[in-house]
């Protein structure tokens, strides 16, 4: 008899019990944690009863529970004494009072029989309580209570007490029983790794075992053992049977055996065994007894593989024997079965996976010390915890990650939000893909390496990546050396530059962002700003909308993994355009992205930058923001402020030359496969220049590459079409491709529309014709030729000239300018032998050839004075002189912008001399000089030889209209009218401060 009427320890008096009517397929096991979910109602009721007892008013579970308003019987002090002596006697690893309870299982011919458990935790939620059980000890109940339902009962009842049977047995019995348990474990394992191999061999296409899919047995004894939760718990077992195996004398062999013993139930509970089979295992109080009931389980465990095999091997002998028919009926009948299978499947209601066992069993972890370790039979509860595992790491790293204040507030508060929800509430996948985007921010994680980080050599590697550039490189160069310097001061801080590549398309500005990021082993990132209409594209959409997410600049942290990236704000004009892909005006329904913009690219405020959905300040001041443009004019003045700006012209073509040469012409025969047949070939001078001024009209070299691939590719069809393919394959001399044979490939060159302008028209008169520049909106320069004919006579108040070219309103004012100008040198008799009635008496007609082509600005007023003046003294003007520079009424020769544009321009449309602002010698030496430290001090006018080296054009620089006049027409002028008009002191006084200005 268990209860005898004399005293013993292991007598418990009214201890509390609970029959798990919640979880009917679950058979407690000692050493494992099961998470039991009640109704919250159910839940507080088995609180309830030990939340008046002053032991237990300390105790964490109970804070959150309220009063027992139903007057629920509390536990009586015999069982609180019980309570009490079951902690001394048997748990003893904390002076914290901790509740127990008896689970006894439902459903059973025996239900005297349990488990005694401590509560180690509790979830509330909205409708649902979660109790978390770690039981400890097998127990038997004296006086069970049928029909108890969900509420807690007492009883007597008797812990079965292993240690003291231990010492009735012979050392020879133990050691007996541990043989038995380490071959049958081992037999277990085998028969476990064996199937799994096997199954994983059917599954192959040319295997023979393709049976053994087809039953619903071997389906599931797979999925259940190739689970990672299975998977961890076998593989701890494994570590513990060794440990046991390999014990030396440092244990006693009582304390093994009790280990043991600990193993042989949590090997019961890992496995995919019956409920019979587990109810057995707890019932067998006898450690003799258990033995025996462990060894039978592992025999039946093993007897199912091979029954298994049996069937299998029978239905294939079965299969090869039958007729086509019969193989068509068996296949048939798998696949209704299967058909009604997944009809009974999607009939399930929801209601019936909240009660599933696998749903109350949420935890189940092997653990070797008396304490265990929660392990989750579901694979996706597995995943969920290890994703819990490393938030909660996260979270406890934020201070060393350098995360703002505010964020660890935020966070924390969140994180405990949504450990209080289901999975099934709304609002649990919301903060979830919260916490995976910030989990993704790489808070505390920088690449930059300023030790590895060499000048000269960077200096080396963009020269080599890049042709020219030389102001982006200088700029770039500067910041090395800062980051070098700080680096031996101590610095900590180092703020990086925000710079704005502004030029026109296909001159590198994007490449050269990249080649940057390679020298500072950053991370690179670009963003193309094109087509961005609203400012949550760059801050993020606020949490509260569906399908919300984070901007631009976080996402760009997240794909870099670094908070030090180089970020490429491409086309960033574009965001503010109101003809392009910018907002215009629906920036005002959906925000402003240029003004989102004004934090993140202000050195002073994007330490703190502010994304929406983020929800926290996030620091982007080691963040090294490059922004490209190709108009400055499409970008906020307040912006624009806050970024230093290089501008970065076109090509010359000498330069295009050199990079067609060097690096484009090597990458498309290598990208075409002429290089690894020994097939390359070059192109002569005049190949060169033919493809660049001819097939090309562009500021940059993607045109020039274009075509530069249609030759390779065409060289390619040649090459492999040729009878001597192989002979040609073998020699390594590279071909010659000369001027004649490119219109093989490239058919006729552009149109010349503008240089057929320039030629003289035998009819037409040759008075008033003259050349302008231009920069046009592409980013490149051109020659404009301004028109000017008699149309007939007016009155003297004169001349009247009609304008048309479609001609904007500045230009407009250039025309009036220039009249009004020759109309004062006129009178003044300026000019011998010109007549001013002449002119003052006439109209004239003033056109600017292509019509379609909207022109503007002061750029021309001199070369419009020029051609007025050709008509009034009827000189013409050399087709081969070109001009630009704004006039005044007092003849006055204003500076202009984009001079270099304009001089390529000139070059291509085959101008020789070039009349230029003598202001603008500044932009002429940037223009054409590397280094402008020799022209400061050196004021010989060396940049002309320069510009004539390297463009093959002859600068003039001209001060005023006298300056014109007489490069045009020297034998006209006079000395008493530069005399008057022009004194030399002031004119070499002028030209003195222009040069000091370098």
């Amino acid at each position: 008899m268990f209860f005898s009427k004399t005293e013993d320890d292991s007598l418990m008096n009214d201890f509390p019990c609970l029959t798990l009517n919640v979880a009917p397929t679950v058979i407690p096991l000692p050493g494992i944690v099961y998470k039991l979910t009640f109704g919250r109602r159910t839940g507080e009721d088995i609180l309830k009863h030990f939340k008046g007892i002053r032991a237990y008013q300390n105790n964490f579970l109970l804070t959150d529970v309220g009063e027992n308003q139903k007057k629920l019987e509390s536990i009586s002090p015999k069982t609180v004494k019980s309570l009490t002596k079951f902690q001394d006697k048997y748990d003893t690893e904390s002076d914290e009072k901790f509740l127990y309870v008896m689970l006894v299982p439902s459903e059973n011919a025996n239900p005297c029989v349990g488990c005694i458990a401590k509560m180690v935790g509790v979830l509330t939620e909205e409708k649902m309580m979660t109790i978390s059980f770690k039981t400890l000890k097998r127990a038997i109940v004296d006086s069970p209570l049928l029909n108890s339902g969900d509420n807690v009962w007492e009883s007597r009842v008797k812990i079965v007490d292993d240690e003291a049977e231990l010492s009735g047995l012979s050392m020879d019995q133990l050691k007996n029983g541990a043989m038995r348990l380490s071959e049958g474990f081992n037999s277990v394992d085998e028969t476990i790794n064996s199937f799994k191999k096997l199954y994983r061999q059917s599954m192959k296409q040319k295997s023979s075992l393709h049976l053994l899919l087809l039953s619903p047995l071997s389906n599931t004894l797979f999925f259940r053992l190739n689970k990672a939760s299975f998977n961890k718990a076998w593989t701890i077992i494994l570590v513990y049977v060794a440990d046991l195996k390999n014990n030396k004398g440092e244990t006693s062999d009582k304390q093994a055996f009790l280990e043991t013993l600990k193993i042989m139930d949590l090997v019961i509970t890992v496995l995919p065994t019956s409920k019979h089979q587990k109810w057995m295992m707890l019932s067998s109080v006898g450690i003799m007894e258990r033995l025996q009931v462990f060894k039978d389980t592992l025999q039946n465990f093993e007897q199912v593989f091979k029954t298994l095999y049996a069937s299998t091997e029978y239905v294939q002998q079965y299969f090869d024997q039958a007729s086509t028919l019969d193989k068509s009926r068996l296949i048939a009948n798998q696949l209704k079965s299967l058909r009604f299978f997944i009809d009974d499947v999607k009939s399930q209601k929801s209601s019936t996976k909240m009660v599933s066992p696998a749903n109350s069993i949420r935890s189940l972890l092997p653990d070797r010390s008396n304490s265990s370790k929660g392990e989750d039979p579901n694979e996706d509860e597995d995943e969920d915890e290890d994703d819990a595992a490393s938030l909660k790491k996260f979270l406890s790293n934020l201070v060393q990650f350098g995360v703002h204040p505010d964020g660890i507030k935020m966070l924390n508060k969140d994180y405990k939000r949504l450990t209080k929800m289901t999975p099934q509430n709304t609002e649990y996948q919301v903060l979830k893909n919260y916490f995976d985007i910030v989990t993704d921010i790489p808070f505390g994680q920088y690449g930059e390496k300023t030790d590895s980080i060499d000048v000269e050599t960077s200096r080396k590697k963009l020269n080599k990546d890049h042709y020219g550039l030389q102001t982006v490189k200088r700029r770039l160069l500067e910041y090395l050396s800062i980051l070098k310097l700080q680096e031996k001061l101590g610095e900590i801080k180092k703020r990086a530059p925000i710079l704005l590549l502004v030029g026109p398309p296909g001159v590198g500005k994007t490449s050269i962002a990249k080649s940057v990021a390679d020298v500072l082993h950053r991370k690179f990132q670009r963003l193309s700003l094109g087509g961005v209409h609203g400012e949550a594209d760059i801050r993020g959409h606020r949490r509260t909308y569906v399908g919300s997410m984070c901007g631009l600049i976080i996402n760009a942290l997240r794909k870099s993994g670094s908070m030090n990236p180089l970020i490429l704000l491409d086309e960033i004009d574009k965001v503010f355009s109101t003809t392009g892909s910018g907002v215009g005006s629906a920036s005002r329904i959906n925000g402003d992205p240029g003004a989102a913009l004004l934090e993140v690219l202000d050195p002073e405020q994007n330490n703190t930058f502010m994304d929406h959905y983020i929800g926290f300040p996030v620091d982007l001041s080691q963040v090294l923001f490059f922004c490209t443009a190709n108009d400055l004019g499409g970008i906020s003045r307040p912006l624009l402020d806050r970024m230093e700006v290089i501008e970065i012209p076109g090509y010359t073509p000498e330069e295009k030359i050199q990079i067609g040469s060097s690096f484009l012409l090597p990458k498309q025969i290598r990208l075409n496969g002429l290089d690894k047949c020994h097939c390359g070939f070059e192109l002569s001078r005049g190949a060169w220049e033919s493809l660049v001024l001819e097939y090309t009209r562009e500021p940059g070299v993607r045109s020039l590459e274009r075509q530069l691939a249609t030759i390779v590719r065409g060289k390619v069809m040649e090459v492999v079409e040729a009878e001597e393919f192989t002979k040609r394959c073998d020699t390594k001399e590279l071909q010659m491709l000369h001027h004649r044979e490119i219109f093989k490939y490239l058919g006729f060159p552009l149109h010349p529309i503008t240089k057929e302008l320039l030629e003289e028209v035998k009819s037409a008169e040759k008075e008033g014709i003259v050349h302008g520049l231009s920069y046009n909106s592409d980013g490149t320069g051109s020659v404009l030729v301004f028109e000017i004919i008699k149309t007939g006579e007016t009155g003297h108040n004169g001349p009247n000239i009609i304008s048309t070219g479609n001609l904007g309103n500045v230009l407009q004012e250039s025309i009036n300018i220039g009249k009004s100008l020759v109309k004062s040198l006129l009178r003044k008799g300026s000019f011998p032998g010109a007549s001013p009635e002449e002119f003052l008496s006439s109209e004239y007609h003033l056109h600017v050839p292509a019509g379609a082509i909207s022109k503007d600005g002061p750029s021309a007023g001199s070369a419009i004075a020029l051609a007025l003046l050709s008509m009034a003294i009827k000189r013409p003007i050399a087709p081969t002189i070109c001009m630009t520079g704004e006039i005044t009424l007092r003849g006055k020769i204003l500076p202009i912008g984009g001079l270099k544009e304009k001089l390529l321009g000139a070059r291509i449309y085959g101008m020789k001399r070039v009349l230029i602002p003598l202001t603008n010698r500044p932009d002429l030496v940037e223009a054409v000089a590397d280094d402008i430290t020799p022209f400061a001090e050196v004021q010989d006018r060396s940049e002309l030889q320069l510009v004539r080296t390297k463009m093959n054009l002859e600068v003039v620089y001209v001060d005023t209209f006298y300056d014109v006049v007489k490069q045009v027409w020297p034998d006209i002028i006079e000395r008493s009218w530069s005399d008057k008009y022009q004194p030399q002191e002031k004119r070499e006084g002028q030209e003195q401060h222009v040069l000091s200005r370098l």
